[in-house]
């Protein structure tokens, strides 16, 4: 499920490219309000989403198990979708920071979002 990761990566490629250029200082305020919202907002929700994923006491009938079993798969998509917005949000990070000319800083804050896909694979 693509909840932005297209979107930033598309803007990351731009500034790379060159086409998508700002001031420094801008640049590295936009970025820090979206490593804000990873580091404030989803990490924190990622591991409060993972508990979904052990769900109990639904009794022993077929219902309650495919009941359980729906409950798990939401979960799961949850977190996935989650982990989605934290890749996205630190990739628009690393794409303004690029833009801005903080290459260095770019560079951190991409490997940053690649880091979250091992997460999801996890």
């Amino acid at each position: 499920m693509d909840v932005g990761q297209g979107t930033a990566n598309g803007l990351y490629q731009q500034a790379v490219a060159g086409t998508f250029r700002m001031e420094r200082g801008a640049a590295e305020r936009c970025a820090a309000v979206y490593t804000r919202l990873v580091d404030t907002c989803l990490d924190q929700q990622i591991i409060d989403s993972e508990s979904l994923h052990r769900l109990g006491g639904f009794g022993g009938f077929v219902s309650a198990q495919q009941l359980q079993e729906g409950f798990l798969a939401k979960g799961t998509a949850a977190t996935d979708a989650l982990l989605g917005l934290k890749e996205a949000a630190l990739r628009m990070a690393a794409a303004y920071l690029h833009a801005g000319g903080a290459i260095e800083e770019a560079d951190a804050m991409n490997s940053r979002a690649l880091s979250v896909i091992g997460e999801a694979v996890e």
